[in-house]
């Protein structure tokens, strides 16, 4: 019998809701620490990139705190006020890719601007840490993935904006999705490349780390529009 390998993004999704268990069930209280990224990744058996993914996204949905040099702190937060109008299993129609692309556009293209004004170290630090995985990850792996997705819900949280980590929270897992799918395709075209990914990213964080909101809301807007005419490239091929 053969088995289908299990690519990151489920991994990442998997231990983000092995972690919210944990939570529900009383294992971990809001207030306490959990383990460190190096333990978890140990305990669930996966790579430190879908710990840091998984942390990400429960930050940016305020169930947890991530605070630089002390550790993840958990928040109180209600989970039946937790909405998912799409469910993560669906497979997403060619319509819904480029429609969740355009929500991406409005969303992020803003937050981008924001971070820029808002963002504190430990926003800064998350975003370097993706950036890291992101530079020595290979088009064979899924750590580019995984830090692609972290990056870009660091730049969300880093934002201070509710209502927006709100809509983004009930979108998380299929906006996921356009994620990793736009980044697949991106690689499969012969006009982009790793390094290419890597340097749009780069500029959007050294737009946010000079707090300058217009550079910031310019280079994600190019890297948006980039990666979403590489995808409709891609789906049209």
């Amino acid at each position: 019998m053969s088995f289908k390998q299990i690519e990151s993004k489920k991994i990442s999704a998997i231990v983000r809701e092995q972690i919210e268990n944990m939570i529900k069930t009383g294992e971990v209280h809001p207030g306490e620490k959990l383990d460190s990224v190096v333990a978890l990744a140990d305990q669930f058996q996966v790579s430190r990139s879908a710990v840091r993914e998984a942390l990400s996204a429960l930050q940016a949905v305020g169930i947890v705190t991530i605070k630089q040099g002390e550790g993840t702190f958990v928040n109180n937060y209600d989970f039946s006020d937790v909405l998912d109008p799409m469910k993560p299993e669906r497979i997403i129609s060619k319509k819904e890719m480029l429609e969740l692309f355009e929500i991406r556009k409005i969303m992020e293209v803003g937050a981008a601007e924001l971070a820029a004004l808002k963002r504190n170290n430990d926003d800064l630090q998350q975003m370097q840490e993706a950036l890291d995985d992101m530079k020595h990850a290979t088009a064979e792996d899924n750590v580019g993935e995984a830090s692609d997705v972290a990056f870009h819900l660091a730049i969300a949280m880093a934002a201070r904006n509710k209502i927006m980590l709100d809509v983004m929270n009930q979108l998380s897992d299929t906006l996921r999705k356009t994620m990793f799918e736009s980044r697949r395709v991106w690689l499969f075209s012969e006009k982009q490349t790793l390094e290419r990914l890597y340097e749009e990213h780069e500029r959007i964080y050294s737009a946010v780390v000079s707090g300058d909101a217009a550079a910031a809301r310019e280079a994600m807007l190019n890297h948006l529009t980039n990666v979403e005419q590489t995808l409709i490239h891609g789906l049209e091929s």
